[in-house]
């Protein structure tokens, strides 16, 4: 069943990556198409009518929680909590390598698509580079992703309320991409391409994780068998 369990988890996490790469591909090839140009257009000025100095000073500090120097201190912050605390050096690892080949995959897809932002007059921030796919959208799934993952399998059964983790690192993920939307520096579209690319990172750490688990534990720990023997988050 051991076995089992790894290669049902294995074929899960495949069958996950290779949906978010559909996706993604199917997107990336329509970026001239018209229902997309459509789609950015009507989701774009939606969320920009929305601009006001309190959403404007909001949108900011999402933005800055996407950025890499924020990314970069709260990684050595958490990786230092998971291995003096937890000693989950391996996790840690993962977490660096996942963050850091998410930002040179990102690099290099912006470099092959080469789509420019939307037009300057629009901006509320300065950026400069490509457009697609959005790095902070991108980046921020994986890490934040992660970083929720990571916090909630060591914290579930000393907290209560560890599920909370995995819900604020949600709303945080998808502020991030909104403000990137809303002050003007990118379209839906290169946020949701973000979300995509970034997801397959996730998908891929997250399971390497488990094996991690798995060899030092013996059993894929999913966080399934803790629910199944009857626990509740909420006790």
């Amino acid at each position: 069943m051991k076995g089992k369990g790894l290669v049902k988890d294995m074929m899960w996490s495949i069958g996950a990556a290779g949906t978010l790469l559909l996706a993604f591909i199917v997107l990336s090839r329509s970026l001239t198409a018209s229902w997309l140009d459509q789609f950015d257009q009507h989701v774009g000025v939606f969320i920009r009518d929305q601009r006001a100095d309190a959403w404007t000073s909001v949108a900011k500090v999402f933005t800055f929680l996407g950025s890499g120097s924020t990314e970069f201190i709260l990684f050595f912050l958490v990786g230092g909590i998971l291995i003096f605390k937890f000693k989950h050096k391996w996790e840690t690892l993962v977490l660096f390598v996942g963050v850091l080949g998410a930002w040179l995959m990102n690099t290099a897809l912006k470099g092959i698509f080469e789509r420019d932002r939307p037009a300057a007059d629009g901006w509320l921030i300065e950026e400069d580079g490509f457009s697609f796919p959005s790095g902070h959208s991108m980046v921020s799934i994986l890490f934040y992703g992660l970083l929720a993952y990571l916090l909630w399998v060591n914290m579930r059964r000393i907290w209560k309320a560890a599920w909370l983790v995995p819900v604020i690192g949600i709303v945080i993920i998808v502020c991030i991409g909104l403000s990137r939307i809303y002050l003007g520096v990118h379209y839906p579209s290169d946020v949701v391409a973000g979300y995509l690319a970034g997801g397959i990172g996730l998908i891929g750490c997250t399971h390497a994780v488990r094996r991690i688990r798995h060899r030092q534990a013996g059993r894929i720990d999913t966080g399934r068998d803790y629910m199944e023997k009857g626990h509740k988050f909420s006790q």
